[in-house]
């Protein structure tokens, strides 16, 4: 059976998802939610970067539901639990790569709404990306590997100049002064799936978590800094190194670490790996590394985008309601 899908935006991470979609066997792109007014009737195609396809890019959500789509890949810059709830009730899935792991982060009352609105229309909701997303997945299957686990460490540790979205960095603080009291609590808020993925974890490990704790520290850009997409000032926030850490008794048992920074024009200007890090202390210790090969080049958005397309069937196939990565099949 072929399954119909609506592509929701076509920015940084929506692209490649389309042309993965329309290359996909089994799938059929059948409509295109765009963001941007001037967007409106153009073919998606031709917004892809693909010959056109005879899909006209839209902001009319229910001529896209009429359409009767199995599945929205949901792929906008921040999420809308609105637009979440009217695509749940009509009975359609969601794959989405907009902050959403478990949706705890979106409060109790919009996380009531999307599991009332999965329930009405029998559809199922699942977050992926590359982190949050892929590298969860693989750390709970290198676990399978241990006979004691006393702590599970992810880190992403990048240059991420080349992830062209301003509005990405700007909400997590990129550009603000090193000093600003606001930025701290300002990046908690902005990454919410980021401590949703370390619960979802410790759950599928089966640890009690007492709490979750956020840490952050800065790097400042040591000059004026253009990025082509934005600029940033000298003195302002460059990079960025933070941690979700679950913990039991005190101690961290699930951490997930992001080293981020944009350009090399800062300080401290902190080593990184260039990709993403599992750790594992316990018996035996592991370290599993998650890289594009050196010196090749790569489409970040390619590797957030198919996690989330590659995991269509299996949310299509899954049990109404909120599914996380440990309550699916293997994605290959």
């Amino acid at each position: 059976m072929t399954l119909r899908i609506v592509q929701w935006t076509t920015g940084v991470v929506g692209r490649p998802a389309v042309r993965a979609i329309v290359g996909y066997p089994g799938m059929e792109l059948v409509g295109c939610y765009c963001h941007s007014a001037d967007k409106v009737g153009r073919d998606v195609g031709e917004l892809c970067g693909l010959p056109p396809l005879g899909v006209k890019a839209t902001q009319d959500i229910d001529a896209l539901l009429a359409l009767k789509p199995d599945c929205v890949s949901y792929m906008p810059l921040f999420p809308d639990v609105d637009h979440m709830v009217r695509i749940l009730e009509s009975g359609c899935n969601i794959v989405s790569t907009a902050y959403f792991i478990t949706g705890s982060m979106f409060g109790a009352q919009n996380l009531a709404r999307l599991e009332a609105a999965a329930a009405k229309g029998n559809a199922s909701i699942y977050g992926s990306g590359v982190n949050p997303g892929i590298i969860h997945v693989i750390a709970l299957v290198a676990s399978a590997g241990c006979a004691r686990i006393d702590k599970i460490s992810v880190l992403e540790s990048v240059d991420a100049t080349a992830y062209a979205s301003a509005g990405t960095w700007e909400a997590i603080g990129f550009g603000r002064s090193v000093d600003d009291p606001d930025a701290p609590a300002l990046a908690e808020r902005a990454m919410p799936s980021f401590k949703e993925a370390v619960a979802m974890m410790a759950s599928a490990l089966r640890i009690p978590v007492e709490e979750i704790r956020y840490d952050v520290e800065y790097a400042a850009a040591t000059e004026d800094v253009d990025l082509g997409y934005m600029r940033i000032g000298k003195g302002c926030i460059s990079g960025l190194r933070c941690c979700w850490s679950a913990r039991v008794n005190g101690r961290a048992v699930v951490e997930l670490k992001i080293a981020w920074k944009l350009g090399n024009k800062l300080s401290p200007d902190w080593p990184v790996e260039e990709g993403w890090v599992v750790e594992i202390e316990g018996n035996p210790p592991l370290r599993c590394v998650y890289q594009p090969r050196r010196g090749s080049e790569f489409d970040p958005g390619v590797m957030t985008a198919m996690p989330a397309v590659h995991a269509i069937p299996a949310v299509c196939a899954a049990p109404a309601g909120i599914v996380t990565a440990d309550r699916l099949p293997l994605v290959l």
